[in-house]
């Protein structure tokens, strides 16, 4: 019988952690979990003034709900600690260069979201904040079907990227700083207080448009 020397084995079982350690990574990537350091949110329930049927409103409550287990979502403004509210939600879409024929070589993708924190008294635990984000993209105007579905795929993209650093604006010191001073009564007495049932008229973003189509894209 055939033994494998011992510093085979202990190479083997290095080798065996490691590609399982790894796969245990790819996984946990792949199911959207977020590793990067967010700390809990200060406050104990949360309203969510993002339409839950679209994909950012629920991108926005997974990932709270991953981050901040212990914070529930609510679905009134009287039972929320904490209300975030959507003040603009919008994309653009901008010609950055063209070519000899005056044609579109190239478009930069915005997205610019505006939000607000506050308490469910409208003291203001965050004020309002816009958070943006902008990518190039190549365009041929002899291909506008693959390009309209490249656009949409690379806002989705930007989505992600924006529902990340919503959440890391949220798990920051200085909101746990400002909660915990509203919750003394020691907010600025200048600042506005907002109301907390106040719903904006449409908080889907704008259509976007190229050449060869009227406008689309939706959340």
């Amino acid at each position: 019988m055939h033994f494998a020397p011992p510093r085979l084995q202990h190479f083997r079982s290095r080798w065996w952690l490691r590609a399982a350690s790894l796969a245990t990574v790819m996984l946990l990537a792949a199911c959207g979990f977020a590793m990067r350091g967010v700390t809990p949110l200060p406050f104990s329930t949360l309203y969510v003034g993002i339409p839950e049927n679209t994909r950012f409103g629920a991108d926005v409550r997974r990932a709270v709900r991953a981050a901040s287990p212990n914070t529930r979502l609510v679905e009134q403004t009287k039972e929320a600690d904490a209300v975030l509210q959507v003040v603009d939600n919008s994309r653009s879409l901008r010609e950055v260069s063209l070519n000899a024929q005056g044609r579109v070589e190239e478009y930069e993708l915005g997205i610019n979201f505006t939000f607000r924190l506050i308490t469910n008294k409208g003291v203001a635990i965050l004020p309002d904040t816009t958070l943006s984000i902008y990518r190039e993209m190549p365009y041929d105007d002899q291909v506008v079907q693959a390009k309209e579905a490249q656009m949409e795929t690379l806002y989705q993209s930007m989505q992600q990227a924006l529902v990340s650093r919503l959440l890391r604006r949220l798990t920051a010191p200085d909101v746990h700083n400002a909660y915990e001073a509203a919750q003394r009564g020691e907010s600025d007495p200048e600042s506005p207080v907002y109301d907390p049932n106040a719903v904006p008229s449409d908080n889907r973003p704008e259509t976007w448009q190229t050449p060869g189509t009227p406008g689309t894209g939706t959340w």
